[in-house]
């Protein structure tokens, strides 16, 4: 479904003469610090106003939407939209909002098997939330684990995304570890985000959201200042629990949870660092029957990436793009996250070198 050169033309000029794109002139964006939103309603506390302000944040990168494969009757497999989040709250002024849209593998597999303009409907679709809410933008942003297999359609797809853009207009991209190892995707920049690095699905793992020791491997050879493509670097705020059953002869992953404090159930009794273990039923939220409740037995892991472990990566990744200009994202604003590292070692974290 590649969009020829003339085709291209043709949308470029119906754009303009249309109008249809949010106006990319703005004085938003102080060009400071950046941090991701990954919540389904956009709504801020004054706490996490103020961190917005007293941290120099500029730009905030919001999830907009999924790009999932779902199950149609009648038609098989379809990809379609999911999670669209909803603005119930005002923009901070001075404050910069780039559309995220996040796609998932499955989607990319269908998006290889069919012919279907996903670029124009992804464009579209951002373009009208933006017109809706008022919303200037800048940037979009495509978040996608591309692999090998999905490579050719997530690179297609972001060639017919910047069909849609103008010359003032950025296209970027997330790019994990394991991508750095492949050539970059024809985007104008990228995000490396440096989380969620281990096996989430493993008991044994330490710390799947964050360990020097799965992360180092991917740094090696100077890869980051021989990559081609400028790179801005996201480091994660945040923690969750890891629930695990006994299953035959090993534990099962079951599920995450966002709650990471347990001090309160005296049935899940600590046998380790980060490490619970349930004597009896626990029910944390009595209106969720399912998904709050765990049984005896079960283990339940806590992972929270401490600031000395990311300011340890930080240090190689700064070394590394010493000579390229980069910015440092955090992963995410929500108070229940980043109220468990201090504003200094936020300030740290954001610091540039």
């Amino acid at each position: 479904m590649k969009i020829s050169t003339i085709t291209t033309f043709i949308i470029c000029i119906l754009t303009l003469l249309t109008g249809c794109r949010c106006s990319s002139d703005s004085s938003s964006g102080t060009g400071g610090n950046s941090i991701y939103y990954w919540r389904t309603t956009f709504t801020l506390n004054e706490t996490e106003r103020k961190f917005l302000k007293e941290h120099a944040i500029g730009k905030i990168y919001v999830r907009f939407f999924d790009v999932d494969s779902h199950w149609q009757p009648g038609k098989g497999d379809e990809v379609t939209p999911d999670g669209t989040i909803k603005f119930i709250d005002s923009i901070p002024e001075s404050v910069e909002i780039v559309p995220t849209v996040y796609i998932t593998t499955s989607a990319m597999e269908q998006m290889q098997l069919k012919e279907d303009f996903y670029a124009e409907k992804i464009y579209k679709r951002v373009n009208a939330m933006c017109r809706q809410n008022n919303i200037p933008f800048k940037e979009i942003q495509l978040d996608c684990d591309w692999t090998k297999g999905t490579r050719k359609p997530f690179f297609t797809l972001c060639e017919e995304m910047g069909a849609y853009m103008d010359s003032t207009q950025t296209l970027s991209s997330t790019i994990r570890l394991h991508q750095l190892t492949q050539s970059p995707p024809p985007v104008d920049k990228g995000v490396l985000m440096v989380y969620n690095t281990g096996n989430l699905i493993e008991m044994t793992t330490d710390n799947s959201i964050f360990s020097r020791k799965d992360i180092e491997p991917y740094l090696r050879d100077n890869r980051l200042a021989n990559y081609e493509l400028p790179l801005d670097v996201a480091y994660p705020t945040y923690g969750w629990s890891v629930v695990y059953y006994l299953g035959e002869d090993k534990y099962i992953f079951d599920r995450l949870m966002k709650r990471t404090d347990f001090s309160s159930f005296p049935a899940l009794k600590k046998i380790g660092k980060n490490m619970y273990e349930a004597t009896a039923e626990v029910n944390f939220d009595s209106s969720n029957e399912k998904w709050d409740r765990i049984y005896e037995g079960y283990r339940v892991k806590v992972e929270r990436p401490s600031t000395s472990e990311i300011l340890e990566v930080k240090s190689m990744i700064d070394q590394q793009l010493k000579n390229k200009p980069h910015i440092n994202i955090l992963y995410h604003l929500d108070e229940t996250q980043f109220k468990h590292y201090s504003d200094n070692e936020i300030n740290k974290i954001y610091s540039r070198n």
